[in-house]
């Protein structure tokens, strides 16, 4: 069978796909520390667990404090209550997953490599165009 991608264009796909799941990596790793240090907004509690609608998290983590803060929501319940858009912007196991494909990819000529990395530059492109409906 003939290779999906070639040349520039697999280097171009892994690339971009290598650093977005970097970038998110970074920023949910720093959204889990908010949680962890009793700081969690809206933007933290939305993008960690996928609901977008600010009354949709009220109804499932309660009201917030005076400060629009939720000191009393864990990490723990925000899985438990985790949507598909969340895992997709925030599990770092996709995000890992998609840099090792990239990584793969360009290591290993095979069709099947190209068509991993392609679903992995999917996969965050999902998760950028899901993180542009979140609360301000």
């Amino acid at each position: 069978m003939s290779p999906v991608l070639s040349g520039l264009s697999l280097y171009a796909v892994a690339l971009a796909t290598l650093l977005s799941a970097f970038v998110r990596l970074i920023q949910s790793g720093q959204l889990r520390q908010r949680v962890m240090h009793q700081m969690t907004g809206v933007r933290e509690l939305a993008e960690l667990s996928g609901i977008t609608d600010p009354r949709d998290l009220q109804d499932a983590f309660g009201p917030p404090g005076m400060d629009r803060v939720w000191r009393h929501v864990t990490l723990l319940q925000i899985t438990s209550k985790r949507q598909f858009i969340g895992y997709l912007m925030s599990d770092p196991r996709v995000h890992i997953a998609s840099m090792i494909a990239a990584v793969l990819a360009l290591i290993i000529p095979h069709w099947t490599g190209q068509l991993v990395v392609l679903i992995a530059a999917v996969s965050q492109a999902g998760a950028w165009l899901s993180a542009t409906r979140l609360p301000k």
